[in-house]
Formats: C-alpha cells, structure tokens, sequence
C-alpha cells in the first residue's frame, strides 16, 4: 500500500491515530466533520499524522494498520469499554468471539484463564507487548485498547501463543491537559469511580495519573464480593518527535472471595449426559465454599518504552517491564458424585443430595519477572524492491516462590441445595510444601517483509528461543499434616523430601505470508505458522512435574507441544475506511509431546491431545455512519481429537473424534451504538449488544456439558458535552448460563443487574 511506510512509523510517536480520533469527544463514536481540521493542525506542528487507515497495532515487533497484518487481530478499543462499563479484562474480552473463560484446576490458581482458538491462553497475556507474569483478576482502569490477535503469534510474541495471544495498551501520557471522572453504583451493592488526568509539561512532554476503586457483590450468587483499588502514573517526552521515552507504572490491589461455582452432576446412569447443577433446579445462587476462602493480590510494575527514528529508514525500540505480584489464595472445589445426582433426581424429598467440599490451605506466593525487547525496523528498499525488515532480541527473567499450609483433615460434606447450613472446618496454619522456580528466555527473531509488486509481497520470520526453567519442592508433610512415608522413589518415614525438576528447550517458530493488496482497502493473505509450548512454560502456576521415579522420564523431558497454523484471510476498510471488516479460514493442528518410558514402558504423554481444529470467523468493527458504531464477531470451531492415551499410557481409541473441551463450535458477540452527532438526538446515546456461545463439553470424554445461551446488554445515556449519564443493563433476560468452565465445576453467570454512571470530562 502507498502510505503503508508512513503508517509503520507514525505508531512509534503517535499510536493508534484512528483510536484518538475516537476518544477525543466523550460520547462520540466518529467525528468526521472534525478529522481533517485536526490533521491539519497537526500536520502544522510538524508530527506524523495518519487518516482513515483504521486502527493499527503498535507492538515492537509488530506494527502498522491492522488490514495490513496477515492475521486475524481483534480491537476493543476505549470507547466501547466505557460504553459497556467493562471492569474486566474478561468484560473486554466478551466483544471477542471465540475466547472461553476457565476455572483455575488442582495447583493451578485461578485469575485471568482464557482460550483462543480452543488453545489455552493463560500465560499469553501481554501489556504493552510485553509478558504480563502474574496469574490475577486484570482490572481495566488503565487500558486504551485491548487487542486479540489469533492465530499463532509466536514469532512476534515467543514461547506458547499457539492460539493467539491478548494484548492490551496502557494509557500513555499526553502533551495537552486533560481531566475526566467516572462514577458509578448499581444492584448488587455495585460502587465504582475512576479518575484519568493528565498534563501537559511542554508541546512534547506530560503527566498522566489513572485512579479506580471498585467494591461490588456478584448478581445471583450468594457470599461473592471483590473489592480493588489500582493507579497508574505514566510520563511521556519526546511525544510526536523522532526519539520518544514513556515510563508506566502500574498499582492494583484486589481483596475477593474465591468463587470456584457450582459442581457438574454425576448419576450412577453411564448414559447421562452430565450437567451443571442448576440445570436440575439448583439454585444458581448456592455458594459451596467457605468464607476463609479468598483471593488477595498487590501488583506493582514498571514500564519503560523507548522508540527513535534514527533517520528515514532505521527505527530503534527498547521496551522494558519489571513486574512483582504477591498473591494469597484459598478455594473450595466441591463435587457431586453418583450417590449425591442420585439422590437430587430419585423424587423423593427425605433424600439429601451431599456434595463433597474439598477445603484447601492457603497459598502465598511472590512472583517477579522482568523482560528486555528490542528491536530495529529496517525500511530500505532492496534494488527496486520495497523492504520492511525487524530484527530484535527479547531476554526475560522470572522467578516464583510459593508456600502451601495443610489443608483440613477431610473433605466436607455439604448439602447441595442448602450449603449455608454447614459450619467452616478448621484450617491448620502449618506449611506442608515450599515451591521455589526459576525460569531464563533468551530469544533472537527475524521478520522480513518484500514486495515483489506494489500489490504482492512476501513476509517471513522465525524466533529461536533458549527456554529454560527449573522447580525445587521441599514436602514437610504430606497435604493434611501426616508424616512422609515416601520420598523419590524409596519409602519409609521422612521429615522432609526435596525434589529438583528441570527442563530445557531450544524452539523454533517459524512463520510465512503471502499478502495480495489489489488496493488501498483491501488485503488477501495466506499465512502459516508454527508454535510451541515448552515444558514449565507455566511457572507462575507450577507447571513443571516432579521427576519419574526410578529413573524414568517425566513430563519435563517430553519434546515442547507444537501447533502448526494455517490461515487463508481477508480484510476490507469499508466506508471511507472506517470500519475494518475481517474473515478468515483456519487449520490448527496440535501435536502432544509423547514417549515411551524405558523403565516402566508406560507411554508418558502432554497434558492436552493431540487435536486438529478447523474454523471460520468473521468480523467487523469501527462507524457505519457518523452516528453509529458497530462491533460484531463470530467464530465457527470444528475442534476434533485425533490422538489421545489413557492414565496408564494405553491408546484412547473412543477419544477420537471427539469435541476439544471448552471449544464451541458456534460463537458470535455484537455490540452496536447509536450516538447522533447533529440535530435533535444529538447527545443521546442507545447501546445494544450480546453474546451467543453454543454449548461447551468440559471434558475429553464429552459426557460432561454446559448448555447454549444468549445474553443481552443494554445502554440509554446522555452527553451534556462536559458532562454525561449512563444507564447500563446486564444480562437483561436474567438467562442462566456460564462464564467459566471447568471438567468438574462451572460459574454461573451474573445474573440481571444495572448501574448508573456520571461522568465529567474536560
């Protein structure tokens, strides 16, 4: 494309032109009537300035207008985070088709659990390009966008992102002065305010400070509350000059209840399929845990970017991110077994259903990490050939210290249909396990762009990456408090039992596009890619195994799971290039490390099969007319087993074939804003929106499912100019449904809620 060069560039002064023009009037969704007299003025002050080239990505190691990219990238951008009130990292993430939210399983605490393309996704979440370590509840006070890009990304991002990987931007500082304020409360005990003021120091140079406390209780379920607070400080200089520093940092607390839901029922009839329990007329509202259970965090980071256009054809970048996030945690599964479905459906009302409620000790854990990318962005032509070429190195380092207390001395039976009544166990404070890791990424990449015509050009790249990660465990006690009576393979009695995992991986993630531009408005792609997910890639979540006794081989020694992507896309910019429209075709295949133990000759195998997942997505998103905005999504995943072993290492011949766990075949989310920006409505503001998902098997065995749904959203305010009044509703049909899902429980949904807003800003 003929402006594509000076697009590259501008993101490095100026981000996303197309996403300030959408934030510059509050309220107002595209100001067209104002673009070119802005740009004017701009253009005038000497700075880049793009128009109507539609949102772009601003990531080191990738940059430019998104119809551009050979990938499928999603954009949710301010606006519609405030028209939506979203709170949430998971809130954004409800404008995304084809993203499920998990409940965090056995070691693994739960937070922020996504999947992409049916690929776990816990670990590729990025701010600012840059690897967010911790596992927490994300808050989205300071977020200017969130981006979703599918598709393999490890070239651009690094280890894992085999699905895709989400990215989101952080407020950076402005050189004009700015104020605004946001108040909110509603059902359900709902209270939140935020704050975003910033100043401008000199034409080039600012302050920003962003505020948020947030205190609410969960619509429809019983003993479930979050409180946070967070700020972030951001100082911008150099902004629009050819060399340009921004420092962020970024502060949240969160003090919650622990909500692992409600258990799938099982029956002793093999032929049922098993479902949630309030499916059978259990109150969604039942809450099965205790009230010791919490999930308290502080996360602190610091940010650092830097960009300078060395001259008209070299462009430097270093970004670099300290993190530090201290976390308390404490759940309750519960589970129904057979006796317990039996008993809720033999109609008779002297039968107590009992669910058995697995209380935990309290992990403590301190996870810091800090990461170096940088990067040079080449564009000198190669004879008559047009030539973007990245080249750049991203090192990081991560440690994890985590202790666990016993848990008590058995589970808890508890009724299903009346919890409350059960009294708390007692929770013994002895630590019973010490968990200390450490992990070293050390990568170099490659990205070329070449056009062999104005129209046609060829991208490709590779990462190579030196992964290396390491877990010493010291076991006291077993889990509830009672000696050790075995330790690496000898038995006995032991006071304690110390055991080192390690696992180190060389990886390679290639990728390569063929893009076909026939115009200014239009991209064709095909693009394969190849990611992997080395053992221990989950450090903050322990994911590295305990060694095979007896000299056997583990988990850590298995080759890195390895998916390889295929995607057959097309992008257009409709309506004077302010609204992107996406669509895409897929094949993912995953291949699960496996081997065969020489000791024990047991097959010793991934955690996740093996899998071939074929999709279709559409989606469009940016201003139909000057008075409304519209964003859609849909995903189509045909997602299929083709491999898979038993515990015992024996081949799981009726797994294949079946449905991928949490992957719906069908899923599609829509929010559209009608906001007139002349004549008698001018001011008013009409919202509507929802999400539609296709029921979600929770287990490889697909005997385990949570049923379809359809919720809708809703919003009716009014701008005054400086001032505005919002009025949102959720789930406004009151549907039952699930936000997260796991093999054995599930999170009922928010039920119907509402919330006033008023805002000033200035």
């Amino acid at each position: 494309m003929s402006d594509s060069k000076v697009s590259r560039r501008a993101a490095f002064g100026t981000g996303s032109i197309a996403a300030a023009m959408l934030m510059a009037a509050p309220g107002t969704a595209f100001a067209a009537e104002n673009a070119g007299a802005a740009a004017a003025d701009e253009a005038a002050e000497g700075q880049i300035v793009v128009i109507g080239r539609g949102e772009e990505i601003d990531l080191a190691t990738m940059r430019g207008p998104l119809i551009d990219a050979p990938q499928t990238i999603n954009v949710v951008n301010r606006e519609i985070l405030d028209d939506r009130q979203a709170t949430t990292l998971a809130d954004a993430l409800r404008n995304v088709a084809g993203v499920t939210t998990a409940v965090g399983e056995g070691g693994t605490v739960n937070g922020d659990q996504f999947f992409i393309r049916g690929q776990a996704a816990r670990d590729d979440i990025f701010t600012d390009g840059l690897r967010d370590f911790g596992a927490f509840t994300r808050d989205a006070f300071n977020y200017e966008s969130v981006q979703v890009l599918k598709g393999s990304s490890s070239t651009a991002l690094g280890r894992g992102v085999s699905g895709g990987a989400i990215n989101t931007q952080s407020k950076r500082a402005l050189a004009e002065d700015r104020f605004s304020f946001n108040v909110a409360g509603g059902t359900d005990d709902y209270l939140r305010g935020t704050a975003d003021a910033n100043l401008a120091l000199s034409d080039s140079s600012g302050l920003r400070l962003n505020i948020m406390g947030h205190t609410a209780d969960t619509a429809d379920r019983d003993s479930v509350y979050s409180n946070r607070f967070g700020f972030a400080a951001a100082a911008g200089f150099g902004i629009g000059n050819d060399t340009n520093f921004d420092l962020i940092f970024f502060h949240q607390d969160e003090d919650k209840r622990v909500d692992y839901g409600v258990p799938i029922i099982r029956t002793s009839d093999t032929t049922d399929i098993e479902r949630p329990a309030p499916e059978f007329g259990v109150p969604r509202s039942n809450f099965y845990g205790f009230a010791a259970d919490r999930d308290k965090v502080t996360v602190n980071t610091l940010t650092a970017r830097f960009a300078h256009q060395a001259n008209d054809w070299i462009s430097l970048t270093s970004d670099t991110k300290v993190g530090v996030y201290t976390r308390q945690f404490r759940q309750t599964p519960t589970s129904c077994n057979d006796a317990c479905g039996d008993a809720l459906l033999d109609g008779d009302p002297l039968t107590v259903p009992m669910v058995s409620a697995s209380a935990r000790g309290l992990q403590d854990q301190t996870t810091r990490g800090i990461q170096n990318v940088s990067t040079a962005l080449i564009e000198k032509s190669l004879g008559e050939l047009r030539n973007e070429l990245i080249v750049g190195w991203d090192v990081s380092y991560q440690t994890n210290k985590r202790s666990d207390t016993q848990r008590p001395a058995s589970s808890v039976s508890r009724p299903l249909l009346n919890p409350s009544a059960v009294d708390a166990p007692v929770y013994p404070t002895a630590i019973y396990r010490l968990r200390d890791a450490e992990a070293t990424d050390i990568s170099l990449f490659v990205d070329e762009r070449l056009w062999v015509t104005p129209q046609l050009s060829i991208n490709a790249g590779v990462r190579y990456q030196h992964f290396k990660s390491s877990q010493d465990t010291t076991d006291l006690t077993d889990s509830r408090g009672e000696a050790l009576t075995s330790c690496n393979g000898a038995t006995g009695s032991f006071t304690s039992c110390f055991t080192r995992a390690e696992a180190s991986s060389d990886l390679w993630s290639p990728k390569a596009s063929i893009i076909w531009e026939p115009s200014d408005n239009a991209s064709v792609y095909l693009s394969y890619s190849k990611a992997a997910v080395p053992p221990g890639n989950s450090l903050s979540n322990g994911s590295l195994s305990t060694p095979a006794e007896n000299g056997g081989i583990s988990g850590n020694d298995l080759d890195p799971e390895t998916t390889e992507t295929f995607d057959l896309g097309l992008k257009l910019n409709l309506f004077g290039d302010k609204l992107l429209v996406q669509s895409a075709i897929y094949q993912i295949d995953r291949n699960n490390a496996r081997e065969v133990d020489p000791v024990t000759n047991v097959t010793v195998v991934s955690s996740e099969p093996k899998q071939r997942l074929r999709g279709f997505e559409l989606g469009a998103s940016g201003a139909v007319s000057a008075d409304l905005l519209l964003t859609l999504n849909y995903s189509y995943v045909d997602a299929e087993i083709t491999e898979a072993f038993t515990r015992s290492g024996d081949l799981d011949t009726d797994a294949i074939g079946r449905q991928v766990r949490y992957v719906p075949k069908h899923s599609a989310s829509l929010w559209a804003a009608y906001k007139p920006v002349e004549g008698s409505l001018k001011g008013l503001e009409i919202g509507v929106g929802g999400n539609y998902q296709s029921k979600v098997f929770l287990d490889s065995q697909n005997s385990q499912v949570a049923p379809s749904y359809v919720a809708v959203d809703g919003l009716l305010a009014y701008d005054f100019g400086k001032y505005r009044i919002a009025l949102n509703g959720y789930n406004l049909t009151n549907k039952l449904y699930y936000s997260q899902v796991n093999s054995s429980r599930v999170v009922p949904a928010a039920g119907r809620s509402f919330l006033a807003s008023f805002g000033v800003s200035f």
